[in-house]
């Protein structure tokens, strides 16, 4: 049956559909309904303290009984940001000026890592999957996290970035096209520029190594999952699908736009945060890119950009999303995942 294999097995899972855990647009209500649905929720820990990551975890076990994905983005201190890019906070600061948000907020310098309270927490814990972007924690720490019986999960945006997951010795791999949404996962300093589309990396990476492969970029209904499936994909990631959910932290404005986007909303910049991620066009993004204007490094200037949400303007808002946006619905969770897991049958039925 097309729907088990000996990944979803492992998980305990009756549908090999995962919920990308997108930061704090997801939530515990969110990844419940996708466990509960038979897939495999999924929770971003970005910027929670270990106390507060357990709160969300433990929000997701009293809503549900099934699998949970804890993800962590990793990166590090960019140090001293005192004098760092004055021109692109004016031209924020501007932003603020005609949104009425007041002065710019103070950039804030961060590390991403899985801190000993969070390993603590972990061990504790022990969700079935943890998963990171821009690579791998140091190895005592994977070591520790593989101890607890946890499944490893690492995004890799090139063929030989997953031959170094491999040898790093995680147990899946998410190959993440430059369809996806969100943050691309590269750790190697590749050009996005030759980063492969989907279709073209998927069945290289399930060539090049032995762990199962998650298909993630451009997926949205039962004719792209199917198509992941054939291309030798043991799973497969949605995150854009999921943030028109009931369930999903998302602003009106944002879910507004995603509601209207086609096939050529959205493009990968690094003017939102830092660092290169696919969004939704607006004149936020157009305004930043025109100026030259060097961005903050990540995540400092997300931090500043963030903000404009509350103008509630969507052409203000920063609104990650990926390629495949016009293909989202506004469902449910567990609707959606029933609404995906029929197509995806008729689908591949077509071809027996």
């Amino acid at each position: 049956m097309w729907s088990q294999n000996e990944l979803t097995e492992r998980l305990n899972l009756h549908l090999p559909i995962f919920q990308a855990p997108m930061g704090g647009y997801t939530t515990p209500a969110l990844a419940a309904a996708v466990s509960n649905a038979g897939g495999l929720g999924g929770l971003g820990m970005w910027g929670f303290s270990a106390e507060d990551a357990e709160r969300r975890i433990a929000g997701f076990r009293q809503q549900a009984g099934g699998a949970l994905n804890v993800n962590y983005p990793l990166w590090e201190d960019p140090g001293d940001l005192t004098n760092t890019s004055l021109p692109m906070r004016e031209l924020l600061q501007a932003f603020y000026d005609k949104a009425e948000l007041g002065p710019l907020p103070t950039p804030v310098a961060s590390a991403g890592v899985v801190s000993p309270d969070h390993l603590a927490m972990l061990q504790r814990v022990k969700p079935e999957v943890v998963s990171f972007h821009f690579g791998l924690p140091d190895p005592d720490i994977m070591e520790a996290i593989k101890a607890a019986g946890i499944f490893v999960l690492c995004s890799a945006t090139t063929v030989a970035e997953a031959r170094l997951l491999e040898a790093r010795g995680v147990d899946g791999i998410i190959a993440q096209g430059a369809e996806a949404g969100g943050h691309r996962g590269t750790f190697s300093g590749v050009d996005i520029s030759l980063q492969p589309g989907l279709f073209s990396l998927l069945p290289q990476v399930v060539d090049a190594v032995r762990v199962p492969v998650i298909a993630a970029g451009g997926i949205a209904d039962g004719r792209t999952i199917a198509a992941a499936l054939m291309l030798g994909a043991s799973a497969v990631q949605l995150g854009t699908a999921f943030l028109r959910c009931d369930e999903a932290d998302v602003p009106d404005a944002y879910r507004l736009a995603l509601s209207s986007a086609n096939d050529n909303s959205t493009q990968v910049t690094r003017v939102l945060s830092g660092r290169p991620a696919r969004a939704i066009r607006n004149r936020l993004v157009d305004e930043l890119s025109a100026s030259c204007a060097e961005p903050l490094p990540f995540p400092a200037q997300l931090g500043l950009t963030d903000p404009l949400e509350a103008s509630g303007d969507q052409e203000l808002t920063p609104m990650f999303a990926g390629q495949s946006a016009a293909l989202s619905r506004e469902l449910p969770a567990a609707e959606l995942l029933r609404t995906l897991a029929e197509e995806t049958g008729r689908r591949l039925a077509a071809f027996d």
